[in-house]
């Protein structure tokens, strides 16, 4: 065999370990590939975003059952923008009872000097009521005489308030504010709320509410205390204020609000809430046979 031949068959036979190894790595290499295209596991973010749809999603709120028959709640965001999450019958004019007194507050609270002293006279205490323990002939600041209408609901209060320029004269301002206001669909005979002729609408309560929220925020102040001690301008005690409105220890979030009743206009309420998120949530409710509890349904669907 001639050398050539020789160094050929050598070089042949030491180069198969090589040839073999690249075809198993060849085979090797397409297996791998095969199995990374048909059987590529999904992406964490994709993982995790699956997980978080099926375990971690809120499950949609049930709409409540409000029996009452009026109802709005509105929940206006950090940028001022608003969106109705609730409604019932809110363009429908019905009477308010009590809440006739956030009128009554904010004209007192646009025309008045907070600090100015007004007598009670017998009229006022003869008004239609349990709350107030006014005392014909004494003296007490319009800043006092606020803090019982917007806890307490005094009747008495409301009435002394409006005799400074007379109960004629301060209606028509309180149905002149409510033109301003664009409340088209609410009138006021009184500012006691006393009478059925006293009426509004939920939706135009709402835009009365926003503009307490904007302009006059101390009614919601005085109105979300659940107690207040109150003194006579000469520092003798008068009585203990306790609020009518009875969520106000279970609810945190209420920055306002305020209730209402009469045979007529059956349970009223309004309610502002306010959370972490700086979120307002403006809950009302109408002619209620449980304003309360109908309430409480309101506030859980929103917060």
């Amino acid at each position: 065999m001639s050398r050539n031949i020789k160094f050929f068959f050598a070089a042949f036979l030491i180069s198969l370990p090589f040839w073999w190894g690249m075809n198993v790595f060849e085979k090797n290499l397409e297996n791998f590939l095969f199995f990374s295209f048909y059987y590529q596991p999904p992406p964490s973010q994709v993982f995790l975003a699956q997980v978080s749809q099926q375990f971690f999603q809120a499950p949609e709120k049930e709409i409540p059952e409000i029996e009452a028959k009026s109802a709005i709640l509105v929940k206006i965001n950090k940028n001022g923008s608003q969106e109705i999450l609730f409604e019932k019958n809110s363009d429908q004019i019905l009477p308010i009872a009590s809440l006739t007194k956030l009128m009554t507050s904010l004209v007192v609270t646009e025309n008045y000097n907070l600090s100015q002293q007004l007598e009670v006279t017998k009229e006022a205490v003869e008004q239609p009521e349990e709350f107030g323990n006014l005392k014909i002939g004494e003296h007490l600041s319009v800043e006092n005489l606020l803090y019982l209408v917007l806890i307490e609901s005094s009747n008495d209060s409301a009435f002394t308030l409006s005799e400074l320029i007379g109960q004629d004269g301060f209606v028509d301002l309180m149905n002149l504010e409510a033109e301003y206001l664009g409340l088209f669909g609410t009138h006021f005979v009184g500012s006691t709320g006393y009478s059925a002729e006293n009426y509004s609408t939920a939706k135009d309560l709402v835009n009365l509410a926003k503009y307490i929220i904007r302009e006059k925020p101390i009614i919601w102040e005085i109105s979300s205390l659940s107690e207040f001690s109150l003194y006579t301008p000469d520092g003798v005690f008068h009585h203990q204020l306790s609020n009518t409105n009875q969520l106000l220890k279970e609810y945190p979030e209420i920055i306002g609000g305020k209730t209402g009743y009469t045979e007529e206009a059956r349970g009223c309420i309004i309610l502002i809430l306010k959370n972490s998120k700086d979120e307002v949530f403006i809950n009302i409710i109408l002619g209620s046979e449980n304003r309360f509890e109908e309430m409480k349904k309101l506030i859980e669907y929103s917060i």
